[in-house]
């Protein structure tokens, strides 16, 4: 055995818990290992040192009160997750939709919002198109192009002194 698994067992052996098994191996070990024996003459003299102590006995109430704490431990619905900081931005995001829906849904001129909405949606789908083209032509233009490029750049090597 190891002193690591040896050392695991000191105390139990100490206490006379083993096996006879594992108390032959213990042993064994300990005649051939003397950093494990001088550990084992340490948890006795430690048991020694703490059987001189007296054994304290707590007072009624203490006892109660420690009883009672397993019966306290009810499960109990709580909204206390809600205070929690890295919610706030996504509470002051539901506020602003919320006041933002309030004002459609409670605005006389219902008709006018959609109107304004639909307008500035499509001139940014408009807009998204123009850019989708132009990022479209610019692949195309630069397609005759691109395995010189792709040359260029991989005999370009930055780690290299001197552009070598």
């Amino acid at each position: 055995m190891t002193c690591d698994k040896i050392e695991g067992l000191l105390t139990a052996y100490a206490d006379g818990e083993l096996s006879l098994e594992e108390k032959a191996s213990v042993e064994q070990h300990l005649e051939a290992c003397p950093d494990c024996a001088s550990l084992l003459s340490f948890v006795r003299s430690a048991d020694r040192t703490l059987a001189v102590f007296p054994e304290i006995e707590p007072r009624a109430n203490l006892r109660r009160k420690l009883y009672a704490i397993p019966a306290q431990k009810k499960f109990r619905f709580s909204l206390d997750f809600l205070l929690k900081p890295s919610l706030q931005p996504v509470f002051a995001a539901a506020t602003v939709f919320l006041i933002m829906f309030s004002f459609y849904m409670f605005s006389p001129d219902k008709n006018q919002i959609n109107k304004a909405i639909s307008r500035q949606f499509h001139r940014g789908y408009s807009q998204f198109e123009k850019l989708s083209a132009k990022a479209g032509s610019i692949t195309d233009s630069l397609g005759a192009y691109a395995d010189n490029v792709l040359v260029s750049l991989k005999k370009i090597n930055p780690l290299s002194k001197n552009g070598e």
